[in-house]
């Protein structure tokens, strides 16, 4: 071997260990120092140096095409957001994986890398989750825009965010309420709005709701599964905001009146029938609507007893259509008398 072949040669193994040695150097810190991740000062240059490094290293392994190294990548990411860790930490912490994720949400992205990112965002909070939810709520992928709402919908439900922080992800959920065409989705939209702790939110809900109606008087068999989500978890929040001295007299007034519109489509539908020829997916969807409409007389059951003070009328089997179309009468006359004062248009299921 002359010498310009194996200068060559040695300059060519020597990039390899290099870079050997670099990737070992990248993936050999798993974990975080005590005096890190308990820091209650600011950090310092080298300690964000090392959280930067430890970032860098785990989110390269979030874009790996090893299941495996996804996975490590994942649960490394997640495991300094422990019990026990400084807020000064956290907020440091959140802030880099922010910073070096949300860029990697593009819908040109692998599918894998943005779904572990959705699914990574879950433990971040404040503008860090801001950041990560402003680029990846319209993402292509149903699945990516679940994990990203649920992940909201955590950080609400545990105070997580400021007011401004959550003014800031209504605006965002309010825009994909309207867009949404996964049911699954939007249940897990409805559920984030729901937690957040401002009036906007629940007249978020409540214009969601409505709407939806009309999406299932044109598809009859379509699950309501994830209005019925949205409705549990509303009028779970207004009985909590009641019995706090909040008056929603107006609010619950509203849901009772969407709730009856809900109840008098599915009455109409199930008396139509269900015209699946798969016995079991028939069986299914009347179930599904049989569940709606129980939650819905529970819902205007209580709201009546609680804003009318009025026996209501007596509960149906939501599963007998007869029963149903005669309850919708009596429910019409309800809430179209005093206190609700509902009209027939606004009562009517619409077209």
């Amino acid at each position: 071997m002359n010498f310009s072949r194996r200068l060559h040669w040695l300059m060519a193994a020597t990039c390899v260990l290099m870079l050997g040695l670099g990737n070992q150097s990248l993936f050999a810190q798993d974990s975080l120092p005590a005096d890190i991740l308990g820091a209650q000062d600011e950090l310092t240059t080298p300690q964000k140096a090392t959280v930067d490094t430890y970032v860098d290293a785990h989110v390269v392994r979030l874009q790996s095409s090893n299941p495996q190294e996804v996975a490590l990548g994942r649960s490394l990411l997640a495991e300094p957001f422990g019990l026990g860790k400084s807020p000064t930490f956290i907020s440091y912490y959140s802030d880099a994986i922010a910073q070096r994720v949300s860029p990697l949400l593009v819908p040109e992205g692998p599918l894998m890398t943005r779904l572990n990112i959705a699914i990574v965002s879950a433990k971040l909070s404040g503008q860090s989750l801001v950041m990560v939810l402003k680029a990846g709520a319209d993402d292509p992928s149903p699945a990516v825009r679940y994990w990203i709402a649920k992940a909201v919908g955590t950080a609400a439900k545990n105070k997580r965010l400021s007011k401004q922080e959550q003014q800031d992800v209504l605006d965002v959920m309010a825009a994909r309420l309207k867009a949404e065409d996964s049911s699954l989705v939007l249940e897990q939209v409805m559920l984030a709005i729901s937690e957040i702790d401002l009036p906007e939110a629940i007249e978020k809900v409540l214009e969601g709701l409505d709407a939806r109606v009309g999406f299932h008087k044109q598809n009859p068999e379509a699950r309501y599964k994830p209005v019925h989500g949205g409705m549990q978890q509303l009028w779970s929040k207004l009985i909590a905001l009641r019995s706090d001295g909040k008056n929603v007299d107006k609010e619950q007034k509203e849901l009772a009146r969407i709730a009856f519109r809900y109840y008098a489509l599915i009455a109409e539908q199930m008396e139509a029938g269900i015209e699946n020829p798969d016995e079991d997916e028939a069986d299914a969807i009347k179930q599904d609507k049989a569940s709606m409409a129980g939650i819905c007389g529970r819902v205007m059951d209580d709201i009546t007893r609680q804003v009318a003070r009025i026996t209501p009328p007596q509960m149906v089997d939501p599963n007998n259509a007869a029963e149903l179309k005669v309850s919708v009468d009596r429910w019409r006359g309800i809430l179209k008398a005093p206190p609700f004062n509902f009209t027939d248009e606004q009562l009517a299921i619409g077209e």
